[in-house]
């Protein structure tokens, strides 16, 4: 094996040093341990602060159920069981509440940030930290690690999956392969975009094994002589064959029968109907068949070890620990599967094709730019893993466009991929020591204070860099804004040349070569400085407000608001859990109230409005509060006499999405365009931009001599006049 390069004493001092025995902890340990536990910090801090979004009111609800004793029946709609059986388990352990409604995300976010610890030998030491680091200050990793839905349990399942098919690739050791199967069926288990990771990196394993599979498939080679590539190509698929099963009912149009019904006034969406029933039967019984047969051929004690231990934790959660054993195993084996394919169609959300750069430009511009860079690198020059990593982001990132329901929340499996290849460059980058003073001759044991080992001209360099940016900024936006102030714009140019001067003498200071990593290293640092409020503001002044675009359709603040003023009636009434509310679902709106009210014994969910198969409302109502849709109020108006003067409040707002419908033509235009400009600009430093946020409202009735006062929350004033 080649040698380090010696580069001095300093060479192998600091924080990114080969690890050497010791009876404490290293420096290195040191700084992981540190990272969790603010990683912990900032993921548990407030948790249950946000409103709850709908799709969180229904996984809230659904846990509560299961953990009330209510029982649990997979439903495709709201992904796989595991989330279900998590949330219940620790409605068991800490009671249920919005905090614990939103702890194992939390816990997986912290988990998640570990997690490239596991491929250390392929990411280097620094890489590994530096990963770990973009893992936990990640805007969007962070906000949906506080936010209760299955994306960041996927982001877990999936780069374990990664780190053991790796692992067993360096080692060949069978345990990898059982833990490898355990994270397939924890991702199987979790939610729907396990089929979209298993081809990206099943197909990685083909192109790997072309010199197995096609010799094999000729009868010249045996199964059991497959490269490691090949071992775990052979399990995925034979593991994952019958869950695939339902993909025959992409061809129902041609064959016209109904294998993943798409209307849901006919039966459930996704589920076989008529002929296609048997054709349904007969494809899982032909790849469970198939399956069994090259497993057994392969390695069979291997391979039925791996099959107990994914079948095991795959039937036990569909099936609800086999109380619903025939409707769970149809559900997961067929219409898992078939109701996301009846949903290609619909394309729920709407998103255009560019909807994750648009988004991830906002949130991921660290990983997304350098990751490309990365990805563009490493496939040119770079080694198995690597290559393996670019492969991976690319092919991931063109799944997640092709399929057609594009949500905010889909943006963290996006960026995984990129966070690692960027963590991987940025290690590379850091192991050049470009902060460290290099000396010229080895001094063995001797300690210095680490102020020694510090080259302050490149200090000096990157804070200069940084100091630049910020000027750039606030050049960009007075030169951008409609009221323009002189006397800052001159302040700041005499800054800008200040800075310019200061940046090439320093730079004259640092040696050559280290100057391209001591450049690209601040760059970064600069980027990452703007990550971290960009982060903070997401996950916390901003979690459940749209000028996010992370924020997608979500409750509003009046919410919880009005839940503290129903609870405040309750107790001052007498009545508790007794008191009476009458919630109108026209529009969805029974969620998020029906978790929000779970405890009070007389709640009632009509439809108010005169829509078919509504009720409206002919008398008074029968309760203390009345929340009524915005459709149903002038209707219901008459019978609404005996309550004090309603309260407007928004239930669900949603950020306004000007950029559907661009062009290249379009956006070439609004380059030119200073005012256009001056919006992005504006919007990526402030959050701010010149539409108003979309809303669907209510009112809040309740009882003459109860002062509710005002709910919902102000926006701050503008500070860009573009």
């Amino acid at each position: 094996m080649e040698a380090p390069p010696n580069n001095g004493a300093g060479a192998d001092v600091g924080l990114f040093a080969p690890a050497r025995k010791s009876r404490g902890v290293t420096p290195y340990g040191m700084a992981y341990l540190t990272l969790l536990l603010v990683a912990f910090a900032m993921r548990f801090w407030d948790l249950g602060a946000m409103a709850l979004h709908h799709d969180e009111s229904l996984h809230a609800i659904y846990s509560w159920y299961l953990y009330e004793g209510r029982g649990y029946q997979h439903m495709p709609m709201m992904h796989g069981p595991f989330q279900f059986f998590g949330t219940a388990g620790l409605y068991h352990l800490l009671g249920d509440s919005n905090y614990v409604a939103r702890v194992l995300p939390a816990i997986f976010g912290t988990l998640l940030v570990a997690m490239p610890f596991l491929l250390r030998s392929h990411l280097g030491r620094a890489g590994t930290l530096v990963t770990s680091v973009l893992l936990a200050f990640s805007p969007v990793m962070l906000y949906y690690s506080r936010f209760a839905r299955n994306d960041i349990y996927m982001a877990v399942w999936v780069l374990a999956l990664v780190a053991f098919m790796w692992r067993y690739l360096d080692t060949r050791k069978t345990v990898y392969l059982v833990l490898g199967a355990l994270a397939l069926a924890m991702a199987f288990s979790t939610k729907e975009t396990a089929y979209i990771s298993a081809v990206v990196i099943g197909s990685y394993l083909f192109l790997a094994t072309v010199m197995d599979v096609f010799p094999w498939l000729l009868g010249r080679k045996a199964l059991r002589r497959f490269s490691p590539p090949g071992d775990v190509l052979v399990l995925m698929a034979t593991l994952l064959l019958p869950l695939s099963a339902a993909m025959v009912s992409l061809l129902q149009g041609p064959l016209g029968i109904t294998l993943a019904n798409p209307d849901w006034t006919r039966a459930a969406v996704g589920i076989p109907l008529g002929p296609g029933l048997y054709v349904a039967f007969l494809a899982v019984v032909g790849t469970i068949g198939a399956s069994v047969v090259v497993g057994l051929r392969w390695r069979p004690r291997v391979w039925l070890l791996c099959t107990a231990v994914f079948w095991t934790v795959w039937v036990l959660l569909y099936t609800t620990f086999f109380t619903n054993f025939w409707g769970g195993l149809g559900s997961g084996l067929w219409q898992s599967l078939g109701y996301w394919v009846a949903q290609q169609g619909v394309a729920r959300g709407g998103q255009p094709w560019y909807y994750y750069q648009v988004i991830g430009l906002n949130y991921e511009f660290l990983p997304l730019l350098v990751g490309s860079m990365a990805a563009a690198f490493y496939a040119i020059r770079g080694n198995r893993f690597e290559r393996f990593l670019a492969y991976w982001a690319l092919l991931n990132l063109l799944g997640f466009i092709y399929a057609s329901e594009k949500m905010p929340w889909l943006l963290a499996p996006v960026m995984l991929p990129f966070i690692l290849l960027a963590g991987k460059l940025l290690g590379g980058l850091l192991e050049k020591r470009p902060w460290s003073r290099q000396r010229e001759s080895p001094v063995m044991h001797e300690k210095k204070s680490w102020l020694t080992e510090v080259h302050w001209p490149a200090v000096s360099f990157t804070i200069a860099l940084a100091l630049v940016v910020a000027v750039c900024g606030g050049l960009l936006l007075q030169g951008l804004s409609g009221d323009r102030d002189v006397a800052a714009l001159l302040f700041l140019g005499v800054a800008l040349l200040a800075l310019a001067a200061g940046l090439a003498y320093v730079t004259k200071r640092v040696g050559k070569e280290k100057r391209w990593a001591l450049f690209g290293a601040s760059l970064v640092a600069v980027m990452f400085g703007l990550t971290v409020p960009t982060a903070v503001r997401a996950a916390y002044a901003n979690a459940d407000v749209p000028v996010e675009m992370l924020v997608y359709t979500q409750s509003a603040p009046d919410i919880p608001q009005l839940m503290a003023k129903i609870d405040q009636l309750a107790e001052e009434t007498g009545k508790g859990k007794d008191l009476k509310v009458l919630v109108d679902s026209a529009d969805g709106f029974s969620w998020p109230w029906a978790w929000y009210l779970r405890d009070y014994r007389h709640v009632s969910y009509p439809c108010l409005t005169t829509d078919a198969g509504c009720s409206g409302l002919s008398v008074t109502p029968d309760a203390d509060v009345v929340l009524l849709s915005e459709r149903s109020r002038n209707d219901a108006a008459p019978y609404m006499g005996a309550y004090g003067e309603p309260v407007r409040y928004k239930h669900r707002w949603w950020f306004p999405e000007s950029y559907r419908g661009m062009t290249l033509k379009g956006v070439w235009n609004s380059v030119q365009s200073r005012e256009s400009v001056c919006k992005v600009a504006a919007y990526f430093i402030f959050r701010e931009f010149g539409q108003p946020l979309g809303s669907v409202d209510a009112y809040a009735y309740f009882p003459q001599e109860y002062d509710v006062g005002k709910v919902g929350k102000e926006l701050p004033e503008k500070r860009v006049h573009c």
